[in-house]
C-alpha cells in the first residue's frame, strides 16, 4: 500500500507545474545566499549530474526516536514520498537513489542570535498575515493559487501560485498546504517554492529553514508541463512514459509549519508534519 501511496504521489508532486514552468524560466531571483547554505549547483540536465546538499544540511539532523510509526503521518504513509522531504533534505539534493531516505523525525534546532530572532520574529509576523487571507481553498483559488497535488498525508495538499515563485518573500509564499481539496479545505501550512541559482534562497533568519530540492535519482521525469515519474523512475522507464529525467537544479523548496493549530511537532520547517495523517486523494481526517 506504501508503494502505491508513493507511485500516486510523485506523479502530482508539489512541483508538478511550478518545477516545469521554472525550470524553462529564463528569470532568475536574488543573488544573495546565506553564507551558511553556500553551494555549488550543477546546470539543469538529464545527464545524472546534481547538485550538491546545501552545507546547512550537514549540520543538523533529526532527533532519534522521535519517528516511531505511531503519528498520523506515519500510519497513513509508511514510507516517506521523496528523500528531499524527510530530515534536512539532504537526499533529495543529492544524488541518492530514491531507496536512501534519510531519517524521519523531529529536527534539531541550532541556536539563533538575538538579531537572527529578532528577524525571524518579523518574518514570522509577515507568514502570519497569509492565515487571514487564504483559510480556505476556495480563497485560494480566488487570488490565484491552483491544486497542484492531491491530499497527501504528512506534506498536504497543495495549491501553487507559479507567479510567487521568483523570489523568497515571507507574506508571499507560492503554495499553500491545505487539509484537503474541496474548497472549504482548511489552510494547514505554507510553502515557499522558489527559483534561486547558486544555493538555496536566503530564507528565513537563522539555520533552520532547511530548503530541499528534488533531483535524487536523476531527479524528476518530466513531460512537457507534467512530472510523470518520480525520483525513482529510472531513465528507461521515464522514456517510456515520453518523458526525460530532469535536474532542476535552481528549484528550492520549503514548507513552514506555522498555522494555529498546526504546529507541527517535527518542527517549524520540517519537510513533513507527523500530525497530518487521513487518506490520500481525500483529506486529513479520513481514515
Amino acid at each position: 500500500m506504501a508503494i502505491e501511496h508513493r507511485r500516486r504521489f510523485v506523479r502530482r508532486t508539489p512541483i508538478v507545474a511550478a518545477a516545469a514552468v521554472l525550470a524553462l524560466a529564463a528569470a532568475c531571483s536574488s543573488s544573495g545566499t546565506k553564507s551558511s547554505s553556500s553551494t555549488t549547483v550543477a546546470k539543469s540536465s538529464s545527464s545524472g549530474t546534481v547538485a550538491k546538499p546545501p552545507a546547512a544540511a550537514t549540520t543538523a539532523g533529526v532527533i532519534v526516536g522521535s519517528a516511531n510509526g505511531k503519528s498520523p503521518c506515519e500510519k497513513a504513509l509508511p514510507v516517506a514520498a521523496s528523500p528531499g522531504e524527510v530530515g534536512t533534505g539532504t537526499g533529495g539534493s543529492g544524488g541518492t537513489a530514491d531507496a536512501e531516505h534519510g531519517p524521519r523525525g523531529a529536527l534539531v534546532q541550532l541556536p539563533l542570535t538575538h538579531a537572527e530572532r529578532t528577524q525571524l520574529a518579523a518574518q514570522m509576523n509577515q507568514a502570519a498575515t497569509t492565515w487571514s487571507k487564504y483559510p480556505t481553498v476556495k480563497q485560494a483559488e480566488a487570488a490565484g493559487y491552483a491544486e497542484s497535488t492531491p491530499y497527501v498525508p504528512c506534506i498536504g495538499a497543495h495549491y501553487t501560485n507559479v507567479g510567487l515563485a521568483g523570489s523568497f518573500n515571507p507574506a508571499t509564499p507560492s503554495e499553500l498546504l491545505y487539509d484537503g481539496t474541496t474548497p472549504d479545505s482548511k489552510l494547514v501550512g505554507l510553502s515557499y517554492l522558489v527559483n534561486h541559482n547558486d544555493g538555496p534562497p536566503p530564507g528565513f533568519a537563522g539555520p533552520n529553514d532547511h530548503w530541499h530540492q528534488h533531483n535524487a535519482n536523476g531527479g524528476l521525469c518530466l513531460k512537457g508541463g507534467l512530472v510523470v515519474g518520480g525520483e525513482e523512475t529510472t531513465q528507461a522507464e521515464c522514456a517510456a512514459r515520453g518523458g526525460h529525467k530532469t535536474i532542476l537544479a535552481n528549484i528550492w523548496m520549503l514548507h513552514a509549519w506555522i498555522v494555529p493549530g498546526w504546529e507541527c511537532s517535527w518542527g517549524v520547517f520540517s519537510g513533513e508534519c507527523p500530525e497530518l495523517g487521513g487518506k490520500i486523494g481525500v483529506n486529513a481526517w479520513t481514515s
